[in-house]
């Protein structure tokens, strides 16, 4: 079933929509306030009842977006699994989110490229690597992972999803970077430095 929401939630859910089916089909730069609301069937007045102008409106649906993205992500970690696993089970959900959102892809790569996007989407990545360093630092401690920095390597990991989604907003192909993202993720395992160090 459905849930309901309260009108003035409708309203703002039915301008984000709008926002972005015209964000994907004219590019981000070309939409204006005035034809948001107008497609969207609502006054100026109660777009900038919800956001204090288009910007705001860009960072909104962006963080909207991303938080959806991320949350099926988390969803995707099997209690008693190893991180490893978790990780890269975790990433090729997102990866698959992402290549379903039909013409959000087509917004959410042009957000990479627009500064007044860049603060919101500053901030999620910043959650996003407090969150992976806390898994990280957990594993490391557990000696499931090689003993590296916690907070580098939460960034540096951060860094390979960031660029691969951007090849997948890119081009549409995930396989390619699924592999590469696992392939960065298994060289991590604890057992795997083991086994070069016995070889040298």
């Amino acid at each position: 079933m459905a849930r309901r929401l309260p009108r003035g939630q409708r309203t703002r859910e039915r301008i984000l929509a709008t926002a972005l089916r015209l964000f994907a089909k004219r590019g981000y730069a070309a939409v204006s306030i005035e034809e948001i609301a107008h497609a969207a069937g609502v006054t100026k007045g109660a777009v900038y009842h919800w956001f204090a102008d288009k910007d705001d409106l860009g960072r909104e649906l962006q963080h909207e977006l991303y938080e959806r993205l991320s949350l099926a992500s988390m969803r995707a970690f099997v209690a008693g699994d190893d991180v490893v696993s978790n990780m890269a089970r975790a990433f090729d959900t997102y990866l698959a989110l992402l290549g379903d959102l039909g013409e959000a892809r087509f917004f959410l790569r042009d957000a990479w490229v627009i500064p007044a996007l860049d603060e919101a989407g500053r901030a999620d990545h910043e959650d996003a690597v407090a969150m992976l360093r806390d898994v990280v630092a957990a594993a490391v401690e557990r000696r499931e992972l090689v003993a590296l920095d916690p907070e580098a390597l939460a960034r540096v990991l951060m860094g390979t999803f960031a660029e691969a989604t951007l090849h997948v907003l890119r081009t549409g192909e995930r396989a390619a970077a699924e592999d590469v993202v696992h392939h960065v993720l298994e060289s991590l395992r604890a057992r795997a430095s083991q086994r070069r160090a016995v070889r040298t």
